[in-house]
């Protein structure tokens, strides 16, 4: 479904490739960064009124542009071949700022150019916060856990966000196995995008 496109498919293990002076800030994540992982990028570019757009570029030469609210929540994902939407119910304005122990709920419908889908509620819960390794950058992420409900209350999924609130993104997820085990997905590097690059 379109929620388990959040992030590119990302290796487990990471690679060091940037130096620490190199590492965004939440001041210079402003001017937008790149996050990576074996040839696959993710332009993060800040837009007005809290979104972000993100561009997604594959090794196979295919774009995919994204867009974010506060680098949480997608709205819109488009490319060659595909075009969704998540229509928002609720009011995503009352979601943020996200803190330790918050619990939200958001509404919507899933939707393609053709079509709406059914109504779909997101349960989320901070959990936690920790420290998150980036390459050779390191971030504070808080631990999100989301719960996805189908319009008879069903959970459907379950996945865990670790959302970075300097950089206002996620960046990395986290499934439950079985047996209590974890996997972690998340991307390998990170660098700025530069004063020069268009928003």
């Amino acid at each position: 479904m379109f929620r388990y496109a959040l992030l590119p498919i990302l290796a487990v293990s990471f690679v060091s490739t940037a130096s620490a002076n190199d590492c965004p800030t939440a001041q210079t994540a402003k001017l937008g960064y790149i996050l990576e992982q074996q040839g696959t990028t993710a332009e993060v570019r800040p837009a007005p009124n809290h979104f972000v757009h993100v561009v997604n570029s594959y090794p196979s030469g295919k774009k995919q542009h994204v867009l974010y609210y506060r680098g949480f929540f997608p709205i819109s994902r488009f490319d060659d071949t595909a075009r969704s939407i998540n229509i928002p119910v609720s009011d995503l304005r009352t979601v943020f700022p996200l803190e330790l122990k918050a619990r939200r709920a958001i509404t919507y419908a899933l939707a393609q150019p053709e079509k709406i889908g059914a109504l779909v509620s997101l349960e989320l819960t901070v959990t936690g916060q920790e420290q998150f390794q980036l390459g050779s950058c390191s971030y504070n992420v808080l631990i999100v856990r989301n719960r996805y409900l189908n319009a008879e209350g069903k959970v459907t999924s379950e996945v865990t966000d670790l959302y970075s609130p300097d950089l206002g993104f996620v960046l990395a997820k986290r499934y439950e196995e079985g047996g209590g085990r974890q996997t972690t997905v998340k991307y390998q590097t990170i660098r700025p995008l530069g004063k020069t690059s268009p928003l």
